[in-house]
């Protein structure tokens, strides 16, 4: 499985960019797993580079938000918490929906080819790795029909934000067909230009799917009911 952090670093990418792309992708990939402490020593001596590029790449996966900075210029890889999986899964609801029904106003029949391509291969067997990066492309080519580049930027970071939740919250069985079914009924409203049965159904979609992933990391041990019962609370009084 593949998978897609962004640009694949060559000669001419900045060394600290380098470590950047390498350390995010072991992150989402969770081979890093939450919690890990960063040796920013032994990074530099396998890179060969002195601590400042490490510690520019550091900087840069807090800004993503998979790095912690400690006290004393200490890193760990971010733990997994309410609060972000709530920021995550809230940006989802939010943009999701939105670029649904975009994309039944501007999608053309190319891009409803795409889509209807991407959505067959949920017939084929897919562990969740595979799957999820089937989902990626998906719902991040739904969002490039919305013909809004911020809205495709914000759908490729937290796909990538998801990938890391869903290699922790779900088991790598293989599968065949999941999702394929609300998946062809949101491309068929897209492509008869039905903007608010696409929104629905992408709605839908995402409220289910976050119920799940909220309780599989709850079963798991990741969240406490503490944690989700207060971000509960939290959000009452922000609606």
């Amino acid at each position: 499985m593949t998978v897609d952090t962004g640009p694949a670093p060559n000669a001419h990418t900045p060394v600290s960019e380098r470590i950047y792309l390498a350390l995010r992708q072991k992150i989402v990939r969770c081979e890093l797993a939450p919690g890990t402490t960063l040796d920013t020593n032994a990074i530099a001596r396998d890179y060969d580079v002195s601590k400042t590029p490490v510690r520019d790449a550091m900087q840069k996966l807090a800004a993503d938000g998979l790095v912690t900075i400690l006290p004393r210029s200490g890193y760990r890889v971010a733990t997994i918490t309410f609060q972000a999986v709530h920021e995550i899964l809230d940006l989802r609801a939010a943009i999701g929906p939105h670029a649904a029904r975009q994309a039944a106003r501007y999608a053309t029949p190319a891009d409803i080819a795409e889509l209807r391509e991407i959505v067959a291969e949920y017939a084929t067997p897919l562990d969740i790795g595979a799957m999820q990066q089937v989902a990626r492309r998906f719902h991040v080519a739904i969002a490039q029909c919305s013909r809004n580049k911020r809205v495709v930027a914000l759908s490729e970071t937290l796909f990538d934000e998801l990938e890391r939740l869903l290699r922790f919250a779900i088991d790598f069985s293989v599968k065949i067909g999941e999702h394929s079914d609300e998946h062809t009924a949101l491309v068929d409203a897209i492509e008869a230009g039905d903007g608010e049965r696409a929104a629905a159904i992408e709605a839908e979609h995402i409220k289910s799917s976050r119920a799940f992933l909220i309780e599989r990391l709850m079963t798991l041990g990741y969240l406490s009911a503490g944690e989700v019962q207060i971000g509960n609370v939290a959000r009452g009084m922000d609606e």
